[in-house]
């Protein structure tokens, strides 16, 4: 399983109720039902630790069986209307994805053993 999140802006003139609408009728029921699709959250972002504005707007969270497998679903028919809508609400020179694999320690479920010496003073 592999982790991904996809983050951008939307284009100038675009309102976040615009891209709200297009998430929740377009986005959000054609893409969690994609072959390979685990989970798939999509935040509005709101603010910033400097308490400022994001730096984006949007984060999706997203779960898939395989990274290079999902880009390739995005290719083909079933995403088409998703991925045709996309580019006229949101900056692609914004756009960024990256994935993952979470880290997982090998340990019985609700140990916790003792913290290991790894040379930090």
């Amino acid at each position: 399983m592999h982790k991904m999140y996809v983050m951008y802006n939307l284009k100038p003139g675009v309102t976040m109720e615009q891209y709200r609408l297009w998430s929740k009728e377009i986005d959000q029921r054609i893409t969690p039902g994609q072959p390979g699709m685990i989970r798939f959250e999509i935040y509005e972002m709101l603010g910033s630790e400097t308490g400022g504005e994001p730096f984006l707007q949007i984060v999706e969270d997203i779960e898939v069986e395989d990274f290079d497998a999902w880009m390739e679903t995005t290719r083909q028919e079933g995403m088409a209307y998703v991925e045709s809508t996309l580019p006229s609400l949101i900056d692609e020179s914004s756009r960024k994805i990256m994935y993952g694999k979470r880290i997982v320690a090998d340990l019985p479920h609700g140990s916790r053993p003792p913290v290991p010496s790894l040379g930090f003073k």
